[in-house]
């Protein structure tokens, strides 16, 4: 790229980040302005035993013992190894997770001050973000930076189960569940054993096509782009068959796109299942299923 392009797009470029940055904060940890690994997304499925929930934060790998600082200025809040920052003059409160603190409750603390140090055997800060009466996403627009993520989510499958079983594409009939797998790959390479995680799509759509016409207009199942999903709807999100990453294990992330689909609402014959699914940044993954309704 010759000289005055360079800069041209070098101009071009800032000018479409500064209205981002303006709002946007920096990195718990050092350096502040530096992209680091993020290993577990916001609203990702947890699942412990019997207990399901949505994550309501970003997990920031970082070794053991590591720093970490104020991304804000604020009053503390010490709980166990948790350390909460609130800001004084209103705004979102942002929380530090699995961390030794160094701080103490009521104590005012500047931005970038030292808060803590990441717990043994956690490998990670969880940071959160609450902010009129919900968690928000981190990765938003606005939110922690800088971030790039230029990786495309995949769906490797779609799935119509009648009575609770997967039925073949090629004789759809009746009221069906449909459910597909969907995933984005981390834009930075994970060090082990986290280097098999992968993450949930920020949203999700479908519609059903039957050659150049839409038959069943866009709907969206899955958005995970801003706000902590209630804990109620979990099994409604995610479906049978997901489960979360784990230390040298892969996750699979398993949604309902829709319950109990009425067939009859379409007419005998051949359609397509189209299926997006986009990241926090909208780098888009789409996939095509075909199927046969038999009624």
């Amino acid at each position: 790229m010759r000289g005055p392009l360079r800069l041209l797009f070098a101009f071009s470029l800032l000018a479409l980040l500064v209205p981002a940055a303006a709002s946007a904060y920096g990195w718990p940890i050092k350096p502040f302005y530096q992209q680091h690994l993020v290993r577990g997304y916001f609203n990702d499925p947890r699942l412990s035993g019997e207990e399901s929930g949505f994550h309501f934060g970003v997990d920031i790998s970082a070794p053991d013992g590591s720093p970490v600082y104020a991304i804000d200025p604020g009053t503390v809040r010490v709980h166990g190894q948790t350390v909460a920052v609130v800001p004084m003059r209103g705004g979102h409160r942002l929380s530090y997770w699995h961390v030794v603190p160094a701080v103490v409750k009521g104590q005012r603390v500047r931005r970038h001050q030292l808060i803590g140090h990441v717990v043994a055997g956690a490998g990670h800060v969880h940071l959160a973000e609450y902010k009129d009466g919900t968690y928000i996403n981190p990765l938003r627009l606005g939110g922690l930076a800088p971030y790039i993520d230029d990786t495309v989510p995949q769906i490797p499958s779609m799935t119509f189960f009648s009575g609770g079983r997967p039925i073949a594409p090629e004789a759809v009939t009746g009221t069906v569940d449909i459910t597909t797998e969907a995933f984005d790959t981390p834009p930075v390479p994970i060090p082990l054993p986290w280097n098999q995680a992968i993450f949930t799509p920020s949203l999700i759509r479908w519609r059903i096509v039957q050659g150049q016409n839409t038959t069943r207009a866009w709907e969206t199942p899955v958005d995970f782009r801003t706000f902590l999903l209630p804990l109620n709807i979990f099994s409604f999100v995610y479906a049978p068959g997901t489960f979360q990453n784990r230390a040298g294990r892969r996750g699979r992330y398993e949604f309902y796109l829709a319950h109990q689909f009425d067939t009859h609402v379409l007419s005998n014959g051949s359609y397509v299942l189209q299926i997006d699914a986009l990241d926090e940044q909208e780098n888009l993954g789409q996939a095509l299923f075909a199927f046969t309704v038999r009624n």
